[in-house]
């Protein structure tokens, strides 16, 4: 969710800090006020288009920054973990539009690219206005709702890796029918079979080698120092140690000689023992000169193998059964035509049958969550609209074989038709309004913001409007930028969004009003004035939508 919002030299705002919470809240304010630069400045966050002219007159930058507080599981966190950031706690998230053209872009003070601020908050923030051009009316993610309304995810995998499986084998025969080559070529290529299968490669043998080359080069560092030590030991040290430990022995000890003889003997011991453990250390080294030369020949062959044919062993092998696998489509063509449709036609049975059992989800689901979308076009007072997913056959994909698409009408004896090309600006806003209080949640969208959908409507419309966005703010934080008091009563908080001129300037303030200052707020929208009766109205409006 959006915690924490600061404006700077935006526009009509000099400066300007807004704590939100969950739940829905209400932005008024007179026609002109400024209550659209607050949606225009969340829109900047989520990689909107900046422009010079945002800035205020006079200064040298604006600055939008929002504060959002994700769930650890969201998908923005694992992108913002991929990248390096920690979203455990508060991410910050920074525009700033200079005066010349120019605008920047950070996350918690490091600059990122529009392109990584944008696929971050995708999907987390939704703004909807009166003609919404976002995911509900794109017909291609019309199947994934679908889907993700009946709780399909498991089939879809299963349907999308049997999809997999057969397209490959369908680029495999395409590519064997259009490979052509002559004698050459085959000799060619079974001389590269032949040199590979000469080297006789065993996965991980390359690191078995390089690790005994390490411990060579090693054994070679140290050897005529180890060696240096233990002459030094057995010519010089070994024989007076030994007599200074026999004669120190036979010393008459009190206390203090005492511990000086423990040391001693402890010495000898220690560093007879040290002496012994390191000649048994140097006869282990069992590296002879014909060993070393072979390791070294055969380390230079497979670096010469994986120059050719692959960065790991397990890449040449695969490459040498690739060939064996052109020579064998080359010289048994038809054969292998054959066997690949053979192939072709089990993965595709096995394609049907896991996407025939999607699309028969699918059609149990589809009624349903029909029925779920008319309960809230009814809420809206959409009394007469039909909504349909309509459900064909199409082309076969990582999807399925259906074509999904969701259909309406508004009107009685009207036929059902695409969203996208339905009814008027105030129907439409009310109908994806009804559509996003059961896909918000589905789709996990934590913040969704209406500007001014409420346009021409009113009276009971408009409280059925407010009424839905309460009921969506379960699930989500809901922001609504609006002009009747209807919706404004709805909210679980109101802020005020005001502006000032003097002679030289206009600003614009937002503050967020206590209880009384709101009801005042609801009589002066719904009357156009402040009365002892439209008060008693705003106050009866604001109680019957308290519960």
């Amino acid at each position: 969710m959006l915690k924490y919002l600061y404006i700077k030299n935006y526009v009509l705002i000099d400066e300007l800090s807004l704590d939100l919470e969950n739940g829905f809240s209400a932005f008024t304010g007179e026609t002109g006020a400024g209550k659209s630069i607050l949606i225009d400045a969340i829109s900047l966050l989520c990689a909107g288009r900046a422009s010079a002219s945002s800035v205020a007159h006079g200064k040298e930058k604006a600055i939008v920054e929002g504060t959002f507080v994700f769930d650890p599981n969201d998908r923005v966190c694992t992108i913002l973990r991929e990248a390096g950031f920690d979203p455990e706690e508060e991410v910050v998230f920074t525009r700033e539009i200079y005066a010349n053209g120019k605008s920047a872009a950070r996350i918690d003070r490091r600059t990122v690219t529009l392109g990584f601020l944008r696929e971050c908050l995708d999907g987390e923030i939704d703004i909807h206005g009166q003609r919404d051009t976002a995911y509900l009316l794109r017909p291609s993610i019309h199947i994934d709702l679908l889907d993700e309304y009946a709780s399909l995810q498991d089939l879809r995998s299963e349907t999308a890796e049997a999809y997999q499986k057969y397209d490959s084998l369908l680029k495999a025969k395409e590519k064997a029918l259009s490979e052509t080559y002559n004698e050459s070529d085959l000799e060619f290529l079974q001389f590269q079979i032949d040199e590979i299968e000469e080297a006789d490669l065993h996965p991980g043998e390359d690191e078995e080698l390089a690790d005994k080359e390490r411990q060579y080069k090693l054994i070679k560092a140290n050897y005529d120092k180890i060696n240096s030590v233990l002459s030094v030991y057995r010519e010089s040290v070994s024989d007076s140690l030994y007599d200074m430990y026999k004669t120190m022995s036979s010393v008459q000890t009190d206390e203090r000689l005492e511990e000086i003889q423990t040391v001693v003997n402890d010495t000898y011991y220690d560093l007879s023992d040290a002496m012994s453990s390191l000649e048994r250390y140097m006869d282990s080294l069992d590296f002879s000169e014909e060993e070393i030369n072979a390791m070294q020949e055969r380390l230079y062959i497979l670096q010469k193998m994986k120059r050719k044919y692959g960065r790991t062993i397990e890449d040449i092998l695969a490459r040498k059964e690739e060939m064996k696998e052109q020579i064998a489509r080359i010289r048994n063509r038809q054969e292998y035509l054959d066997a690949m449709d053979q192939k072709i036609r089990t993965a595709f049975a096995q394609y049907r049958k896991t996407a025939g059992a999607l699309s028969r989800k699918r059609h149990e689901a589809a009624p349903q969550l029909d029925r779920d979308i008319r309960t809230h076009l009814q809420d809206l007072m959409l009394d007469h609209a039909v909504f349909v997913t309509s459900i064909e056959e199409g082309e076969p994909s990582a999807k399925g074989s259906d074509r999904v698409e969701f259909l309406i009408s508004m009107n009685k004896g009207e036929p059902v038709r695409p969203l996208s090309r339905t009814a008027s600006g105030g129907e439409l806003s009310r109908l994806m309004l009804g559509l996003k209080v059961i896909f918000t949640r589905l789709q996990k969208i934590h913040t969704v913001i209406f500007d001014e959908i409420d346009t021409g409507v009113s009276g009971p419309v408009a409280t059925s409007i407010g009424r839905k966005m309460h009921t969506l703010a379960n699930d989500c934080q809901v922001f609504s930028v609006t002009h009747l008091a209807q919706v404004a009563a709805c909210a679980d908080r109101q802020y005020l969004v005001h502006k000032d001129a003097d002679e030289t300037s206009t600003h614009t303030s937002v503050r967020l009003l206590e209880e009384e200052e709101r009801i005042r707020q609801l009589a002066l929208i719904a009357s156009g004035e402040v009365t002892e009766s439209s008060l008693r109205a705003a106050e009866e409006l604001y109680q019957r939508n308290r519960s």
